[in-house]
Order: C-alpha cells, then sequence, then structure tokens
C-alpha cells in the first residue's frame, strides 16, 4: 500500500514560474504583435508587481529621510511660491490668479516630463531582472508610470493648498475632468514609454537627446507664464504638445472649464503614442534581452 504521506518535489508557484507556463513569453527570434499584445497584457495583469516595485523605488530614494519624498513636495513648494509671486510683478498680473496656474503648471509638469524621461531608462535599469528573471517586458514601462503616479500623490498637496488658500472655486465636474485628464496623460505616458523604453535600450544616446529637448521645451511652455500672453496662433502655443497635455490637466481646476480642442488633440497624442509603443514593442522585444 502506498503511504498516505507522500512527499512531493514541486516548488511553490510564484509569479514568476506563472508567468514562464505562458508560452506566449518565449520569444521565437522574430517580431509578432501576438506576442507583442500577450506581453502588454500579462504585464497590466501583473499589477501588484509593479505597482510593489514602483513604491518600493520610491522608499529606497528615500531611505533614511525624516519625511522621504515630501521633501521634493517641499522644494517644489517654495519654487512655486517664490516663481509665482516674482513672475506676478514682472507680468504685472494678479499674484491671485497666477499662483495656482503655476501651482497645477509644475505639478503637470513634473508629471509630464517624469514620464517622458524616466521611461527612456525603464529597461536599461531593469537589467538585473532582465537577466535573472521571466518577467513581462511591458511591466518596467507601468512600473514607471505607477511611481510618477505615486509622486503625484505627494505633489497633488501642493495644488489643494494653493486652491484652498486662494479661494478658487472648484466644482465636483472639474475634480472629473482633471482625473479623466491624468488618465489620459498615464495613457500617453504608457504608449510614448513602450517606443522610449524600447529605443533607449537599443540607443543608450537616446536618453540624453530626450532629456535636452525636455529642457528646452519647458521653457517655450506655457508653464511658468499663461499663454494667454501670447496670440492663439503662436507657434509656442499650437506646434507644442506639451501645451495641450497641460492645459487639459489645468483648466479646470484654475478657470472652471475645459476647451474642447484641447482634449481632441491629447487624445490624438495618446492614440499615436499607443500606436508608436505598439509598433516598437512588437519589433524590438524578441531583441531586449539581447541588448542588456
Amino acid at each position: 500500500m502506498r503511504s498516505m504521506f507522500v512527499m512531493s518535489d514541486r516548488q511553490p508557484e510564484t509569479a514568476a514560474t506563472r508567468t514562464d507556463r505562458f508560452e506566449e513569453f518565449r520569444a521565437d527570434g522574430s517580431p509578432s504583435f501576438g506576442l507583442a499584445f500577450a506581453d502588454i497584457g500579462r504585464g497590466l495583469a501583473c499589477w501588484r508587481i509593479w505597482l510593489t516595485l514602483a513604491a518600493s523605488d520610491i522608499r529606497q530614494k528615500y531611505r533614511g529621510s525624516l519625511l522621504g519624498p515630501l521633501w521634493v513636495t517641499i522644494s517644489m513648494l517654495a519654487f512655486t511660491v517664490g516663481i509665482g509671486v516674482v513672475y506676478a510683478n514682472l507680468f504685472n498680473v494678479d499674484v491671485h490668479a497666477f499662483l495656482p496656474h503655476v501651482a497645477v503648471g509644475m505639478v503637470a509638469w513634473t508629471l509630464i516630463t517624469g514620464l517622458i524621461n524616466e521611461s527612456c531608462t525603464a529597461l536599461t535599469e531593469a537589467e538585473g531582472y532582465l537577466k535573472q528573471i521571466r518577467l513581462p517586458l511591458s511591466l518596467f514601462v507601468c512600473r514607471v508610470v505607477a511611481r510618477n503616479l505615486l509622486v503625484l500623490l505627494h505633489h497633488a498637496l501642493i495644488v489643494v493648498a494653493v486652491l484652498v488658500w486662494f479661494g478658487v472655486p472648484v466644482s465636483l465636474l472639474d475634480v472629473g475632468l482633471a482625473l479623466l485628464a491624468l488618465a489620459l496623460l498615464a495613457l500617453s505616458g504608457y504608449g510614448w514609454g513602450l517606443a522610449l523604453a524600447c529605443i533607449c535600450m537599443r540607443f543608450r544616446d537616446v536618453s540624453q537627446i530626450v532629456a535636452t529637448i525636455i529642457t528646452g521645451a519647458f521653457f517655450i511652455t506655457p508653464v511658468l507664464w499663461k499663454g494667454s500672453f501670447l496670440a492663439e496662433d503662436h507657434p509656442a502655443l499650437l506646434l507644442n504638445p506639451f501645451y495641450y497635455l497641460l492645459e487639459i490637466l489645468r483648466q479646470p481646476l484654475t478657470t472652471g472649464h475645459s476647451d474642447p480642442v484641447h482634449w481632441l488633440v491629447s487624445g490624438l497624442i495618446a492614440l499615436t503614442g499607443l500606436l508608436a509603443g505598439l509598433l516598437t514593442f512588437r519589433a524590438a522585444r524578441p531583441r531586449i534581452t539581447y541588448w542588456t
């Protein structure tokens, strides 16, 4: 008679081994939309992993600090108040209307640029994981998006404090539009992040080029100044994608209305990013681990 107590050599199943069981994650050496979609689907499904990684990144960065990421929030608050007061006097505008504009603009700009710059290193900083464990490659782009949204929760305190201090009226509809704008920004960041992560994994100098472009774009984008200072058809507004992405988040919170054109252009930017991300990820996915 066989013993009732049979020792099994089967190891406990983990998230990594569950991912290993999926044949679609075994690169066959040729680009495939099916493999790319499967990777993206599994990456999104592993939300516990990328959310844990994102939170761990923030904890590690501020380990040993008393206030942690709140130091960045305090620094941004001081910068926002200082710049808002000085620029309000330079441009001869009412500080009560200008400072909320700058506060929301700075928070939104930090989110947008964080998504772009950190996406460039999403895969390069994950080389250790890529060499040791099989995980969906798109998971590391989700990690970047989640990390920036977690940081945004701290920076949102600045927006709330400024709006309350200056008595800016914000309705539930305005809050809903702002949340919808955040979702659109996150979607856009995910799509463009996939493309940038793959390109920068192959060509490491691209991340420096992107950072330089972002620095220049800061000065021609109405972050610290109002778009109304220029003509509506000025190239700095009309041809600047960052302007539209900023305004869909800033307008509901500071003016109480939204321009449909801004939403339309922002939606096109997000769709273009998703398409570019999918095409780039499809082509690069089978080779990414060989570029580490």
